[in-house]
């Protein structure tokens, strides 16, 4: 999944085609609350194993659907992640010093940004919890 996120991004940052890459059905894998959560365990719980569809134009969630218009931007990943989330890059296992954010524009709670994890993973913060994603495959 690394290499597929990676190629996503580089394809963003050239504002190539990405339909091909981004493109797809992923799964909530896991979670991760944050310093504040708004969420208990098992609402956190009930969103896990659930399908998220996203390609350059839409986004569907649990049966809902919004328009996007992505963009990817880097941040500092230390401010970034302290800024927004008051919690260290490292806690949610990203080392490098970039972080890269797809910015989707979408209104669908916790989805108008997904995070690019250095370790291959995607996530988005909803509610004070991180969700993870993985890609899945065919």
């Amino acid at each position: 999944m690394g290499r597929v996120v990676a190629v996503l991004a580089l394809l963003w940052m050239a504002n190539a085609q990405s339909s091909l890459a981004a493109s797809g059905y992923w799964t909530i894998t896991g979670y991760q609350f944050g310093p504040v959560a708004a969420l208990d365990t098992a609402q956190a719980e009930a969103l896990t194993g659930k399908r998220l569809f996203i390609d350059t134009e839409t986004i569907e969630f649990d049966d809902a659907s919004c328009a996007i218009v992505p963009t990817l931007t880097d941040h500092d990943a230390a401010a970034y992640f302290g800024d927004n989330f008051r919690v260290a890059p490292q806690a949610l296992g990203h080392m490098a010093p970039k972080v890269f954010v797809i910015e989707t524009g979408c209104t669908l709670p916790g989805l108008s940004s997904l995070i690019l994890l250095d370790d291959g993973r995607m996530c988005f913060s909803r509610d004070g919890v991180f969700f993870f994603l993985g890609e899945e495959l065919e």
